[in-house]
């Protein structure tokens, strides 16, 4: 267990951890010579569990008390879960105690200690004023269930009852989470003679073991663009002072790695994760509570467990917010962060220094549109109100498709969890790393089948479309491996069917009559003989037919993929488009790319004409155009068979 001290400055915090540990936390000769802390500094008390039965260690962090180091205390408290404010008894709250106060509360600490010291130099009524006044101001600020010591670091009264009190609250503390993976907040990074690259921090998540290997995400790639993490191997272990085998959430760690990596490149604030993140996390949205009045696109600081960055906050459900609202805003960072979702936040006004609230990651991948409307602030205003990790992912499964690698960074969480609601729930199925819930193949089936049969209905001279513009049709920006097994599964259900490379529902078939098929007979000799596009009143001068009986006649050939239309009333015979097709990926395979004037050389058609074939490519989606030339978008259509 780890305990974060708080207090105005010459209020006592490090004599009172020194006559509780007899460590002095001030380590720094600076902080010695003028008996003011500075940095953060640590202290371990060893004390006997009744509950284990087992010697266990008590961890301390020791915080600056003076405003110009607030940084430093806020990346002492910001990895702690329990907090002891400490307030001299002969002059009682001041700036700092109130503004640290303010601090725990808004990082929701899981208990507040208080310890009045130097009850040396007070009166027993004096005390008791003092007392009554900090019962009140507590309850005020939210901590109904703090415990409030007197005591002296000179004559040692009150300590040992402090000390007890805090032994039974580490025997009582709630036990980690062991479905999440290690994560550790670095503070400190130094060299050991004989042993090289040391880190140490507090550990917030998971179990690290000798031998294991970690990613090191350092803040300053991050914000260089480069998302890829340094492996590092864990050499020894220290935890709450001590060596050992393995360390735990909620310990005072020291890791001694290797690796690539020197002590230059590491930075307070950097992390130890057992996945690191693929994504650099520049924007994110929360859920605000505010400690003072917030007006749309202020500028903040952000403070997250060690390391601190600026931005701006957009709120999106109104313009302003007063002391004590809670609403859905965008955090936009100047600086990329390494953050899990259900972090917690702290908001201060870099100009006025003062704390503006705090705020709990709900979405680490907001969308760029469509943030204020109705159904996205729904359903952020239900995620917010989910806290334990199965509900997360359920809740996000029951919204979209997930990532299960995506989960993982997001959640630093165990693969196990996740395969574990995959066996619980038969609901949700895995296509590759993609997870999705029945419901929702179910909706993107029909809505396939709904989009065929407008296609069909509006493009009578088409037989269907190829799978790549029926995945932008009907599934885009949605899994494009699940899209594919749906289509699979329509095809095997015979709901769907391929002719040719064309995507059609199974229903939708003609058959010519007669007169029609002598009529193709004769136009396939012509455009065989004459292979280039042929407009519909050429090909009924041709054979001697009426216009509008022929245009009626490609239409169904079109749909049979006979023939397609480049244009309206412009066809070319579907052998003919495997030529030219063919052709086209010959030449982007060797050339990677096609200009307009190469792939005239090819056809030997006429520059209108060529562009008119070109855009029919890019429309059923075998090219894309980029500029004056095209890439190969969908190999797999126009094949020959």
């Amino acid at each position: 267990m780890i305990i974060a001290t708080a207090g105005h400055v010459d209020h006592g915090k490090t004599k009172l951890l020194h006559a509780l540990t007899g460590i002095n936390a001030d380590r720094l000769p600076e902080e010695q010579q003028r008996g003011l802390t500075i940095d953060l500094g640590y202290a371990f008390m060893a004390y006997h569990s009744t509950k284990s039965n087992q010697h266990q260690t008590l961890g301390f962090i020791d915080v600056p008390g003076h405003e110009k180091f607030l940084s430093n205390m806020l990346a002492g408290v910001g990895t702690a879960h329990h907090a002891m404010l400490i307030v001299a008894g002969d002059e009682g709250m001041m700036p700092q105690s109130y503004e640290h106060l303010t601090i725990l509360r808004l990082l929701a600490m899981d208990s507040l200690t208080v310890a009045i010291t130097k009850s040396d130099l007070t009166t027993f009524e004096q005390q008791q004023q003092l007392e009554a006044k900090l019962s009140q101001l507590l309850v005020q600020y939210g901590f109904t269930q703090a415990t409030i010591f007197h005591c002296s670091a000179v004559t040692n009264e009150g300590i040992d009852a402090l000390k007890q009190h805090l032994i039974e609250l580490a025997d009582n503390e709630q036990q980690h989470d062991n479905t999440l993976n290690f994560k550790l907040a670095i503070d400190r990074a130094f060299h050991v003679k004989g042993s090289g690259l040391v880190v140490t921090g507090t550990a917030l998540n998971g179990q690290i073991n000798i031998g294991d290997s970690l990613c090191l995400v350092s803040h300053s790639n991050l914000k260089k663009g480069h998302s890829q993490a340094h492996v590092v191997r864990v050499k020894s272990i220290h935890a709450q002072g001590k060596s050992a085998e393995f360390a735990t959430a909620n310990q005072r760690v020291a890791l001694n790695i290797s690796g690539d990596i020197d002590k230059a490149q590491l930075k307070r604030g950097d992390w130890l994760l057992h996945t690191a993140p693929t994504e650099i996390i520049t924007r994110v949205t929360v859920k605000l509570n505010a400690n003072q009045p917030i007006k749309h696109w202020q500028n903040i600081q952000v403070f997250h467990a060690a390391t601190h960055t600026t931005g701006r906050i957009a709120l999106l459900e109104d313009n302003q917010l007063t002391s004590g609202d809670s609403a859905l805003a965008e955090i936009t960072l100047d600086t990329p962060l390494c953050l899990t979702e259900q972090d917690r936040l702290l908001l201060r006004d870099p100009a006025q220094k003062t704390n503006l609230g705090s705020a709990i990651v709900i979405d680490l991948l907001p969308p760029n549109r469509g943030k204020r409307k109705p159904q996205r602030l729904e359903y952020l205003n239900q995620r917010a109100g989910l806290n334990t990790l199965s509900d997360i992912i359920e809740f996000k499964l029951q919204h979209a498709p997930q990532s299960h690698q995506q989960l993982i960074e997001q959640h630093q969480c165990q693969a196990d969890v996740i395969s574990q609601l995959l066996v619980t729930n038969t609901a949700i199925n895995q296509y590759g790393d993609y997870l999705c819930y029945n419901n929702y193949q179910q909706a993107l089936q029909q809505h396939i089948i709904t989009t065929l049969k407008q296609y069909h209905q509006q493009a009578q001279d088409n037989l269907g479309v190829g799978k790549d513009r029926l995945y932008r049709m009907t599934a885009l920006n949605q899994p494009q491996i699940i899209f594919n097994a749906i289509i699979t599964q329509l095809l095997n259900q015979q709901l769907l069917a391929n002719t040719r490379g064309w995507l059609h529902l199974a229903e939708h078939k003609l058959q010519l009559t007669a007169t029609e098929q002598q009529w193709w007979q004769q136009i396939e000799q012509l455009m065989i003989s004459d292979p280039q596009p042929w407009w519909v009143r050429d090909l009924a001068a041709e054979i001697g037919e009426d216009e509008n009986d022929i245009r009626k006649l490609n239409y169904k050939l079109a749909q049979l993929s006979y023939v397609a239309a480049i244009v309206k009333d412009r066809y070319v015979t579907h052998q003919y488009l495997v030529q030219m097709a063919t052709e086209v990926r010959q030449h982007t395979a060797q050339h990677q790319k096609l200009e307009t004037a190469e792939f005239r050389n090819i056809s030997q058609l006429g520059r209108k004409v060529a562009i008119q074939l070109l855009e029919y490519f890019d429309k059923i989606g075998f090219t894309k155009r980029k500029f004056n030339y095209r890439e190969l978008k969908d190999q797999d259509l126009l094949q020959q068979e």
